[in-house]
């Protein structure tokens, strides 16, 4: 019995904390690799609280949840234990990638397509996307995150170095989370810029040879630039349809008012920025790539004129010397040959000196009307 109970204690060491609790109150974060060993106690109910109020009470410390890389027991056990919808868990199970805004009686659900570094890439400078879900109580926040994506260590620390615990509330948590997701894309538009900026520089200097080296750059370039627009486009319809719930006469009581709406206007110019300048970025490479397959269609017309001019003038030079090889085939049968039986050279030279006549008079012309 004691040999069982080590090894599954081994068992549950060895297994990655994925689940993690942060509180505002101890500016702590704990972590444990199974909600149960997350709460021992199994009672929560002194950090979950549904009061139902308009507005939240600032003295109440804020929770927040982080399940990562999370599978369908985990999904169950939150759900469970903090009485999440069941649409809202069928979304979370099954990945659903659509970004959206829903609501409901006690919390809003925010996803959102987020940039994973650590993941085996599928195809090579293209980077991976990858859901990550918010849900947004009254005092606390549910996130469910993917490896490698850091946003949770970086809005965790962003919280520790405030030094205005009042401004602290769970709907700020979903703004820092927003808002650092935005920002995560900005290290991938800056080397897309640098890139296109060094292909815009190489498409006049460089040889033929380097067409197979720069084509396929251009286009995983571009195939780069059209992955981050698509993963940022549905984020303004989420940002958009966000703050109009937060502006409505008649919102819901589980959405957020008042200064917040100023930092969530921030986060929409930050993303428009960005969007403008990656489709500068795509303009620019649109534009690269068209110049520099017009010098190819050019320098390629180029190499088939001048081999189509070689090949005019060696057809030329062959048809020249076609009769000279005739007259020599026609004295080469067994016929008889004039000045056989003279014993000099004076027919020898004679026929010679004819065919070389000829051949500079046909070369001589073929000059003179540019043939050659």
């Amino acid at each position: 019995m004691e040999v069982e109970e080590e090894k599954k204690l081994e068992i549950d060491q060895s297994l990655p904390d994925r689940f993690s609790f942060f509180s505002s109150k101890t500016r702590q974060a704990t972590a444990s690799s199974t909600w149960e060993g997350l709460f021992p106690s199994g009672n929560i109910d002194h950090i979950f609280q549904e009061k139902h109020k308009s507005r939240p009470d600032p003295n109440q410390p804020i929770w927040w949840i982080d399940i990562c890389d999370a599978t369908e027991e985990d999904v169950d056990a939150v759900s469970q234990a903090l009485s999440i919808h069941p649409l809202t868990a069928e979304d979370i199970a099954i990945r659903e990638p659509r970004e959206k805004v829903d609501v409901y009686k006690n919390y809003y659900l925010i996803s959102f397509q987020t940039l994973v570094t650590n993941k085996v890439k599928e195809r090579s400078g293209i980077p991976i996307s990858a859901a990550l879900y918010i849900l947004v109580f009254q005092y606390g926040v549910v996130t469910f995150s993917p490896s490698g994506c850091g946003h949770v260590a970086r809005v965790r620390e962003r919280i520790c170095k405030r030094h205005n615990p009042a401004i602290l509330t769970s709907d700020w948590v979903c703004y820092a989370m927003i808002d650092d997701i935005i920002d995560s894309f900005e290290p991938f538009v800056r080397d897309a810029e640098r890139e296109s900026e060094a292909i815009e520089d190489q498409v006049f200097i460089s040889r033929i040879d380097d067409a197979q080296a720069l084509i396929p750059q251009v286009d995983a370039l571009r195939k780069k630039i059209t992955h981050i627009i698509r993963c940022l486009n549905g984020k303004v319809d989420v940002l958009s349809g966000y703050v109009k719930r937060c502006q409505s006469p008649d919102k819901h009581p589980v959405f957020p008012d008042g200064d917040l709406l100023l930092y969530l206007g921030d986060v929409q110019d930050h993303l428009v920025t960005t969007l403008s300048t990656l489709g500068h970025i795509d303009e620019i490479i649109g534009r690269s790539q068209a110049n520099y397959l017009a010098q190819l269609s050019a320098t390629n017309l180029r190499l088939s004129l001048t081999i189509n001019s070689g090949l005019s003038k060696v057809t030329l030079l062959a048809t020249i010397f076609v009769p000279c090889h005739l007259v020599t085939g026609l004295w080469g049968m067994n016929v008889p040959v004039p000045g056989q039986n003279d014993h000099g050279l004076a027919w020898f030279f004679g026929i010679v000196g004819s065919f070389a006549a000829f051949m500079v008079i046909c070369i001589a012309v073929a000059v003179k009307y540019k043939l050659l």
